[in-house]
């Protein structure tokens, strides 16, 4: 599909800030997680949002585009608004990283952290109102952001808890409360997102359109099957991981977070797929 590079980018990104979102709580409610193991962690979840930010170059056909979009900044673009978000965070949170790595400026880390853990928020929203488009009634409403926001949401916990287990040794006791937390965190997440994905349906089943959303492609009811059945299997089998005090088995939880992941991408392909414009076949 011509939009894979899109999907990359929106569900790496946006998971990648879900996971530094997570990161920063761990950080703030168990400040004396092993040292060694958060920068890690952190480290892993620029990485991650460093081939996310790259494939949407890969979109762009060439890096020099990005700064063409730029221009539509004192227009208000919401391409360019996008750019500057995804800057902003992506520099506060590089920053606070490699403050991190490198022992530096613990006050200002402590300023930064919620900075930038708001900014990936904002980045999330930019990067929402980018497909809320009127000429689009499939995008055009608050399932566009919550859909995005709950990618976040999902992915962010599990992806976490992997993270953290992959360095349980050197993260110490409060490792295990983190995974604890993270775990419960997820749940509640998956009941918001599999109980709202229901409502999506329901609203775009409910869209006077020249075509039925639901049936833009044969195999759209397994593909949301599918992704809802991945995204319940995942989050609560590293729940369940957690539960029984599996903190150090890291080859679970990466199981668990490589079917969340799979399932956000099948999530936004469906998203792609339905985009239909309000005045095609009239």
């Amino acid at each position: 599909m011509n939009e894979l590079p899109l999907v990359i980018f929106t569900v790496l990104v946006q998971g990648a800030v879900g996971l530094f979102l997570c990161l920063g709580l761990v950080s703030i409610l168990f400040p004396k997680t092993g040292e060694q193991a958060m920068n890690k962690a952190f480290v892993a979840t620029m990485v991650m949002f460093g081939i996310g930010a790259t494939a949407a170059i890969f979109h762009l056909g060439t890096p020099v585009r990005a700064f063409n979009v730029l221009n539509g900044v004192s227009h208000s673009s919401p391409l360019s608004l996008e750019i500057v978000a995804l800057s902003l965070f992506g520099a506060s949170a590089v920053a606070y990283t490699g403050m991190r790595l490198f022992n530096l400026q613990p006050a200002l880390r402590k300023v930064l952290l919620p900075v930038a853990m708001v900014l990936g928020l904002v980045l999330v929203y930019a990067i929402a109102q980018v497909y809320t488009l009127s000429t689009v009634p499939t995008w055009d409403s608050g399932w566009t952001l919550f859909q995005f926001l709950m990618t976040a949401g999902v992915i962010g916990p599990v992806g976490a808890m992997t993270l953290l287990r992959w360095q349980s040794a050197s993260a110490g006791h409060y490792q295990k409360m983190a995974d604890r937390g993270l775990a419960t965190f997820g749940l509640m997440m998956l009941v918001v997102a599999v109980t709202c994905f229901v409502g999506f349906v329901v609203y775009l089943g409910g869209l006077t359109l020249h075509s039925n959303p639901l049936a833009m492609m044969d195999y759209h009811s397994t593909l949301m099957l599918a992704r809802v059945a991945l995204m319940m299997v995942g989050v609560i089998c590293a729940a369940v991981s957690a539960t029984r005090g599996n903190h150090q088995v890291t080859g679970v939880a990466a199981l668990c977070f490589l079917l969340v992941v799979v399932a956000e991408v099948m999530g936004r392909i469906f998203f792609y797929d339905i985009h239909i414009s309000a005045s095609a076949g009239m």
